[in-house]
């Protein structure tokens, strides 16, 4: 039996969780190639980590072979009063694992940084490419958007810990517990240039799905005595410096 399948192992979380796995485990990622392909079918596996964004049937399936422990990286964005069609989907995948009877562990992850993360994509990736550029950073809605910000070295280690430690059936929070605003974010990304760029605190509303997007995380720190070990002005330097050194790749 082989030790641990990551799908969808290539992009942010994949990435950090490869670089910090733990040193008696072997480790396999699955693009996405693999799986159409079912390459990763013909294994039995002692725990798998779901982040493929694909339906988990197929997963389920091949799980029963090797009564898989399985880790699903679901997203906080399940607790939104009207989910998007991408967090419904993770609201289906979390309901048909926890009903499949395989021994299941949920993390529902919050706001991440750090290297391999997809820059345009978030606030903090936006903010550090337009100070990048000389700036300005253009905040919208006041700046008043919350968020908290979990470096990738964290989230490794918290996942790794839910995955072997974790109570079967679990779902866990994760994330920093420590509220940040957007306003907050752009004057500490700004300190982190020789040119300081002007931040552009824009006055207009608009329709913000989840204006304060914190974790409570109390069940990681009680049950696993997770805590965050990169606080929040050392992951955004990080953060600006990972950017920088993807750039010059």
């Amino acid at each position: 039996m082989s030790d641990i399948l990551i799908t969808g192992g290539k992009g942010f979380i994949g990435s950090w969780l490869t670089k910090l796995s733990p040193d008696q485990k072997h480790t396999v990622c699955m693009d996405r190639k693999a799986w159409d392909e079912n390459r990763w079918a013909h294994e039995k596996w002692g725990y798998i980590i779901h982040l493929a964004p694909v339906p988990v049937d197929k997963m389920i399936e091949y799980a029963r072979r090797g009564n898989s422990i399985i880790l699903l990286a679901s997203s906080g964005g399940v607790y939104d009063r009207e989910p998007d069609a991408y967090f419904r989907m993770k609201q289906d995948d979390e309901k048909k694992l926890l009903a499949s009877g395989l021994d299941v562990r949920i993390a529902r992850i919050f706001t991440t940084c750090g290297a391999h993360m997809k820059w345009e994509r978030y606030a903090i990736g936006n903010f550090i490419m337009q100070a990048d550029r000389g700036g300005p950073i253009q905040v919208q809605s006041y700046g008043l958007v919350v968020r908290s910000y979990m470096y990738g070295s964290d989230l490794a280690e918290w996942l790794w810990a839910i995955l072997l430690h974790g109570e079967p059936g679990g779902i866990y929070n994760v994330g920093s517990d420590i509220p940040h605003s957007t306003q907050e974010l752009a004057f500490e990304i700004a300190n982190h240039f020789d040119l300081k760029p002007q931040i552009n605190i824009i006055r207009k509303m608009h329709y913000e799905p989840r204006p304060f997007y914190v974790p409570d995380t109390s069940r990681a720190r009680d049950e696993l005595g997770l805590t965050i070990k990169v606080p929040f002005e050392e992951a955004v330097r990080l953060t600006v410096e990972d950017y920088r050194n993807e750039r010059n790749d």
